[in-house]
């Protein structure tokens, strides 16, 4: 006996099928970033940075830390998606890429992920061939889980607005310049608490509790939520940016 649509059993299938393309789809940004030699940048950056925390007096080693492990996330993060989304638009494959049953969601979280686990295994790397494991572990996967995932939507975001990569690097000047004025909080050139509703500045707050003493559970939990509302944001701006896209290629106008 055939299940009338909208049943569980219909909707379950569907969320399965969902996952499943999801999960085709992440493999082959995987695949994308290894064939254009994502992964080995990401190996000799993490190799420099580790070189160079050994050379750093032991005293002041886990400030720089703190900035290199923040910029793997965040830099990087933001300008590798904006590589790889230039690089798509070279080889037109947004032109018939959402003729599929992919949404722009889909493609905004695939590609947000997988860069994420990139810099995830980058980070963890540095940090334990410097500092070993320890328990505070649990705090730097989360902090760069989420410096990586809002500066990935928020560099998706600027990269599906330009065309050229000139354009991009214009505009992501700007736009990171404003996003990591809490760096000069973690050197010590201005208050670092006045920079606390900033996504960095609560990035940075959740990589020195992994060497200092934690601040208070107050603290902690803004930060957290924090860079969750700032992610939601930048998913949102991100969503737009990829509808202009499309919506440029609809129109057969000039691609954004």
């Amino acid at each position: 006996m055939k299940q009338p649509a909208g049943t569980p059993i219909t909707v379950s299938r569907l969320r399965l099928s969902g996952l499943r393309r999801f999960a085709r789809t992440w493999k082959q940004d995987v695949k994308l970033q290894l064939r254009h030699h994502f992964y080995s940048a990401y190996a000799l950056i993490s190799l420099a940075y580790l070189v160079l925390l050994h050379m750093i007096p032991e005293n002041q080693r886990a400030v720089w830390s703190i900035l290199l492990t923040f910029s793997d996330p965040s830099m990087l993060g933001f300008f590798f998606i904006g590589g790889l989304i230039l690089l798509e638009k070279g080889q037109q494959l947004h032109d018939t890429l959402f003729v599929t049953p992919y949404s722009p969601a889909a493609y905004i979280w695939s590609k947000t992920l997988s860069l994420t686990c990139l810099s995830l295994a980058s980070s963890l790397a540095i940090h334990a061939g410097t500092f070993g494991f320890h328990r505070n572990m649990v705090i730097l996967i989360a902090a760069v889980v989420l410096t990586s995932v809002f500066f990935t939507l928020a560099g998706l975001g600027v990269a599906a607005r330009c065309h050229t990569i000139n354009g991009f690097f214009f505009l992501s000047a700007l736009v990171s310049a404003v996003l990591v004025v809490p760096v000069l909080g973690t050197l010590g050139i201005l208050p670092g608490k006045i920079f606390m509703l900033f996504p960095a500045g609560a990035s940075l707050l959740l990589l020195q509790s992994v060497f200092e003493p934690a601040p208070s559970l107050a603290e902690m939990m803004l930060a957290f939520i924090n860079l969750i509302l700032w992610i939601g944001l930048a998913f949102i701006w991100a969503h737009r940016s990829v509808l202009c896209l499309l919506w440029g290629l609809n129109k057969g106008g000039d691609r954004l």
